[in-house]
């Protein structure tokens, strides 16, 4: 532990720290866990190329807190603490077990399983919240979201042989769907932006959400959905599981429906992403996913892609 920067962090949050350890780094920011008094936190420190990264992270942490606040399902992670002109942000820590451990020690047990049912109940009831609380009819779509969606397509395309083979025609299919989905003017609202369930944790009954980095203001619920259930059909769980833990889901979101346009704008994002970060790196334990995918739960949608 570098003593210097833990007074230094002391000083600028104004807490006592008492640890301090780094946990990740990514090309945005070093993320530590730390100890005061007798409680943990979480501490990021943004490298400051974008400051309008470290605004929407703790915008978006201090929505979430509201909402626990409001609902007793809900872990809650604390009101933020941010020190912009130090690109600090200190986080509360949401106790509990990720999400995905969870459901890996659910696989054989029949109690667990119906835990995890609930918690996905839980998770829908939620997403339906957040959506109802934050639709946005005025605003368009963010347009980072058409951005990266042409860029997954691009690269997707682009693999060596891979793209030939698999991918070709993807980038004129993507600005077909986005051009279409524009169109259409759906209403967007927050997403959490990395809803996998290793940022979901679960603790007495209650769900806890970490890692807002990728939160968007202007998207859709569609977007987070696609995400978990690509996540979802990537673990080794049993179909039945699988299925089960899907149908909990729209149980807790209730009666909603989205129009046809934006299942498959986001289907196709979120495959194509997951496809793109599974194939292009050439990594043979990735790519071995990436074409189990491609070949069962991350099919091309075809015009049917229907989740609610």
């Amino acid at each position: 532990m570098n003593q210097q920067m833990l007074l230094e962090y002391s000083a600028d949050l104004g807490i006592q720290l008492t640890s301090l350890k780094l946990i990740q780094e990514n090309k945005y920011c070093l993320i530590y866990e730390a100890e005061f008094l007798d409680n943990k936190c979480i501490i990021k420190k943004y490298r400051g190329e974008d400051p309008a990264l470290i605004k929407i992270e703790a915008q978006a942490l201090g929505f979430y807190h509201q909402l626990s606040q409001e609902n007793e399902d809900l872990i809650d992670s604390g009101a933020p603490s941010l020190v912009e002109e130090k690109n600090l942000l200190c986080i509360g820590f949401v106790e509990g077990e990720a999400f995905s451990d969870f459901l890996y020690r659910a696989r054989k047990d029949e109690e667990l399983r119906s835990k995890a049912n609930n918690y996905m109940q839980i998770l829908g009831r939620l997403i339906r919240t957040i959506y109802e609380k934050t639709q946005q009819p005025e605003q368009e779509t963010a347009p980072l979201i058409y951005e990266y969606f042409a860029y997954t397509s691009k690269r997707l395309e682009e693999i060596s042989v891979l793209g030939t083979i698999f991918f070709k025609g993807y980038r004129d299919t993507a600005k077909r769907i986005a051009d279409k989905f524009r169109n259409a003017k759906i209403t967007p609202s927050f997403v959490h932006g990395d809803f996998v369930f290793k940022n979901i944790h679960v603790r007495d009954g209650k769900v806890g959400l970490i890692d807002f980095a990728n939160a968007i203001y202007l998207s859709h619920p569609l977007n987070d959905i696609y995400n978990m259930v690509m996540a979802l059909g990537n673990m080794f769980l049993p179909e039945s599981f699988k299925s089960e833990l899907i149908n909990s889901f729209k149980k807790g979101m209730g009666p909603v429906q989205f129009p046809e346009i934006a299942h498959e704008f986001y289907y196709e994002y979120q495959r194509q992403r997951w496809l793109m970060l599974k194939l292009s790196y050439f990594e043979p334990k990735e790519m071995i996913q990436g074409f189990i995918g491609l070949a069962t739960f991350a099919k091309p949608s075809g015009n049917k892609v229907k989740f609610l």
